[in-house]
């Protein structure tokens, strides 16, 4: 049996996956999403897609980004020539990842964060990459905690006016605040740093899960009541719980052993949290077949997969015996990054064909995260499945990485609040 024949056995091609058939599909869930409920969230940021203004030049704020187990905060501000300065910037553990913290001690501790910045800064911009339900304040509910953050007190209380309230006690000022997640601090980050005219502006994070940001009509957004008419609305995607891909038999082992099995399952076939892991079950899979002649003995980091289709003698090109293996083992990997790159294609595309776009001018797609900017060989396959998705339809693209992409976008949120 030869390695395509294994994997579509297995169900694992990327050759099972029609990409009009799945883009009309990811089109129809989110506009499903926009008018009530479906696999997509398509959350109303209440956010619009907009660039500091002149005015805003100068004036200081409090920029906050929490995720994973890091919280980094800073005092920011635009030059008059739109360029944005951090000062005072630091980076300590986040909050409740080191054991269980109240709700008080939760936002204390945030507040403790960012005290040295208060007497130099004034409203704060908070990139909080957990789930959230947003007001239409700026403002969103804590849903839940991920990445290891251990504060269900906080759970159900809403970040700002609690991250306010903490904040307060150390000057008694009166602040505003706007929450926003990564995908969308990357929108918005990159428009803050490209002076280029786009179409259209799509957020795209590819690290340890997925997420697409995008500008929609605010006339199209009919779960959203009282907006304001004929403005480019920052919708987040959630685009990692997206449920009509074709899973394969490996991709449901991988899910079922999740807690959440049923949940995130674009996120469970795709993202660098879960790469490996399939990459692993199917090369155990592979030598019940035949395919290989032996596996790696554990579990490997997807920076192994990454080193061993860039050539290089690590980890796992050690754990075979001979070429033979090594080789078929290197297919293997290259098929799940090929794959990857085309689901991910297809939500690019889904984002870029929805989006607002005005002019025929091309698509700027700021592309953030570890696992796009690292894993090889994937850039390159995703470019070529989304050029092939958009090309045809007449529309242009370039993807456009930006230092301190999060930083700049909670900036950019709270000026433009």
């Amino acid at each position: 049996m030869t390695v395509k024949e294994f994997l579509l056995k297995y169900r694992q091609s990327a050759e099972l996956i029609d990409g009009e058939m799945y883009l009309a599909e990811f089109l129809d869930e989110m506009k499903k999403g926009l008018n009530g409920k479906s696999s997509l969230a398509m959350i109303p940021t209440y956010l619009y897609e907009s660039r500091p203004s002149a005015e805003s030049a100068g004036k200081r704020a409090i920029v906050i980004d929490a995720g994973g187990t890091n919280f980094r905060s800073a005092v920011g501000y635009f030059t008059p020539e739109g360029k944005a300065v951090f000062e005072n910037e630091q980076k300590t553990y986040m909050p409740a990842t080191n054991g269980r913290l109240s709700k008080e001690e939760f936002y204390g501790s945030i507040a403790q964060n960012i005290k040295r910045l208060v007497a130099k800064g004034g409203d704060i911009g908070f990139c909080f990459s957990y789930p959230v339900e947003m007001q239409s304040s700026g403002d969103g509910n804590i849903t839940s905690f991920t990445k290891a953050v251990d504060a269900p007190e906080a759970v159900g209380t809403p970040v700002g006016k609690c991250t306010l309230e903490a904040v307060k006690k150390f000057d008694g000022k009166d602040r505003k605040i706007v929450i926003l997640n990564d995908t969308v601090a990357a929108l918005l980050g990159g428009l803050a740093s490209v002076k280029k005219e786009y179409s259209a502006y799509v957020g795209y994070i590819f690290g340890t899960g997925t997420n697409i940001c995008y500008s929609e009509l605010t006339e199209n957004v009919l779960k959203a009541e009282g907006l304001p008419a004929g403005k480019k609305l920052l919708i987040n995607t959630e685009c990692g719980n997206f449920n009509k891909f074709p899973q394969g038999i490996v991709d449901k082992e991988v899910a079922d052993g999740t807690e959440d099995g049923s949940r995130q399952l674009f996120e469970k076939m795709t993202s660098g949290k879960y790469l490996a892991t399939l990459v692993y079950k199917t090369f155990l899979n592979a030598v019940k077949d035949g395919v290989l002649s032996s596996a790696p003995e554990s579990e490997f980091e997807l920076k192994d997969v990454s080193e061993f289709l860039a050539g290089e003698k690590g980890m796992l090109y050690g754990s075979f015996e001979n070429e033979a293996d090594r080789r078929n083992a290197e297919e293997i990997c290259r098929a799940y990054v090929d794959r990857s790159a085309k689901l991910g294609a297809i939500a690019n595309a889904a984002a870029v064909l929805a989006s607002s776009r005005t002019g025929g001018k091309p698509v700027a797609i700021f592309a953030e995260g570890t696992t796009f900017e690292k894993l090889h060989g994937y850039r390159q396959a995703f470019e070529k499945y989304l050029s092939g998705m958009l090309a045809p339809r007449g529309i242009g693209f370039e993807i456009i990485r930006c230092k301190e992409s999060n930083l700049k976008g909670c900036l950019t949120a709270i000026l433009t609040l």
